[in-house]
């Protein structure tokens, strides 16, 4: 099954503390960079992107932050490595999957925080230096 195959307008959700405590944590890092804030579709994507990474998933708690399903993932990665990893879910429970990879990152990054006063993000990245093959 496939995410297009979802009807109408869908919200995935996240504890709002805890995304807040992350979202926060992240531009006050970023701060000096450009003086834009992140906005919260990316911070949603690096959430869904940390909890696939870490297979982490959970369910968000009562006090929802809503997100539009619609912006998130706009080049599609995320739901295409979703769609294979659970390719017997049903649309809607791919939905759901996306909401408990979410949560789950959320909460990966939360901890951190909590840990360490940041998010270690430095551990998700390629620091190689090598070149990428397509072996």
């Amino acid at each position: 099954m496939k995410f297009d195959e979802i009807s109408g307008a869908q919200t995935v959700h996240v504890t709002t503390e805890k995304f807040e405590r992350v979202a926060t944590s992240i531009n006050e890092t970023l701060e000096n960079n450009d003086g834009n804030p992140v906005e919260n579709t990316e911070i949603a994507n690096l959430g869904i992107a940390v909890g696939f990474k870490e297979e982490r998933r959970e369910k968000p708690e009562s006090t929802n932050k809503p997100i539009k399903m619609e912006s998130l993932d706009q080049d599609k990665v995320l739901r295409t490595m979703i769609e294979r990893r659970h390719e017997d879910a049903s649309p809607e429970e791919l939905k759901d999957i996306m909401e408990h990879y979410l949560e789950g990152g959320i909460q990966e990054m939360a901890e951190d925080i909590e840990e360490q006063n940041y998010f270690e993000y430095h551990q998700y990245l390629d620091t190689d230096g090598g070149e990428y093959s397509e072996s």
